[in-house]
């Protein structure tokens, strides 16, 4: 197919942001920053994705708290002064693409954190203990025991997250996408497994999304109601243990989502208890492989309205990302190890150069990120 006949390349609403296309930079964690205050490596990477012909950058995973770290090298948003560094990074993609929109993740680790105690106490919805194999700082297991939050520290995040989005926009970023996914705080609370309260943040379905409304509210406030605010969802824990959160629930906490406001839903799933890391899979070799949180998405889609729905998930081919579209299934596609191998992959894609991203699903961008940053591994050793 031509540019023209693509439905990929049409521009398409979120809230009161017009998106260039359909193809959305997932957010991920770079990687680049000492303190939560990114370099220029982060600035450079943003532009890279600018000039390649995205629609929608989210930049990746910024904490909102100083205990919120999850990781020595994250991005964060928890003071003022990380302010210049972000403001340096939405100038360089406005200027390389005034056409581009740029939003920022804002994240809270909860009890996913990688060493860091310097940052403080590990705190969660509940004091729902794992062993993590994920830690970053040592090559071992290390048991996880968080403490269990107050309604004054509820509160103090709620505030954080509302004053985060605030900085955000002092930055030049075009809106904030609240991280609710992964296991990750905010989805700690939405999940029955990780959440065991019994007050009016526990317990039922409307309790355990009490704080995103909450943090959505105070940024409408503080932000105003038309500057975008999304949401990255979790509908499914992935885990053998019940209770968890899963379909038919999440099904229902994204028309809640929805009809309290967000400009948009980005669905995704698992954490690291998951006995499959479907977060980052591996072995997509075939369009069968590929897209797969289409069967959320075709049921969310059905009870969110004229909310946009953007879904992520192994999608790597042009073929993939037009059926979806197409099928009315999803309203944008998102990618990421796609775009690190190849920011100019939506450039390849209108041009008719290529109809396949190159990477090769290895997940070794992630976990050979060491204090080197984002890149594609495999492409930095020739392979591939």
């Amino acid at each position: 197919m031509m540019e023209k006949d693509l439905m990929l390349f049409r521009p398409q609403k979120i809230g009161g942001m017009t998106v260039k296309n359909r193809i959305v930079r997932s957010a991920t964690h770079e990687g680049m920053a000492k303190d939560g205050i990114v370099d220029e490596r982060y600035v450079s990477l943003h532009k890279g994705l600018a000039i390649g012909g995205v629609g929608l950058i989210i930049g990746g995973f910024a904490f909102v708290q100083r205990n919120g770290i999850a990781t020595r090298t994250q991005a964060g948003i928890h003071s003022d002064e990380c302010i210049p560094m972000f403001r340096k990074a939405t100038e360089a993609v406005h200027k390389a693409d005034k056409d581009v929109k740029f939003v920022l993740q804002l994240a809270h680790c909860g009890r996913q954190r990688s060493g860091c105690k310097e940052y403080g106490e590990i705190v969660a919805p509940s004091a729902v203990g794992f062993v993590s194999r994920h830690h970053f700082d040592k090559k071992k297991d290390i048991e996880i025991v968080p403490k269990e939050m107050t309604l004054t520290e509820i509160e103090e995040v709620v505030r954080s997250f509302i004053a985060a989005a605030e900085r955000a926009k002092r930055a030049g970023f075009d809106g904030v996408q609240l991280h609710a996914a992964h296991g990750y705080l905010l989805s700690e609370f939405l999940s029955p497994y990780t959440n065991r309260r019994t007050d009016a943040y526990g317990g039922s379905t409307e309790n355990r999304v009490r704080i995103i409304l909450e943090i959505l509210d105070g940024i409408r406030e503080r932000c105003g109601k038309e500057w975008p605010v999304l949401i990255k969802l979790q509908v499914d824990d992935f885990l053998n243990v019940e209770p968890s959160l899963k379909m038919p629930e999440s099904v229902e906490i994204a028309r809640m989502i929805a009809e309290a406001g967000f400009d948009a839903i980005e669905i995704s799933g698992g954490m690291y208890e998951s006995l499959t890391l479907i977060t980052i899979k591996t072995n997509i070799r075939t369009p069968e492989d590929e897209a797969y949180f289409l069967p959320y998405a075709r049921r969310i889609k059905k009870v969110i309205g004229d909310v946009p729905l953007i879904l992520v998930g192994g999608i790597r081919s042009l073929e993939v990302a037009e059926g979806v579209l197409r099928s009315g299934e999803a309203d944008f596609i998102s990618m990421c190890r796609p775009l690190i191998r190849e920011p100019d992959l939506p450039n390849k894609w209108r041009k008719n150069l290529s109809n396949k991203a190159e990477c090769i699903s290895c997940n070794r961008c992630f976990w050979e990120m060491g204090y080197k940053g984002l890149r594609c591994v495999a492409l930095e050793k020739g392979e591939g």
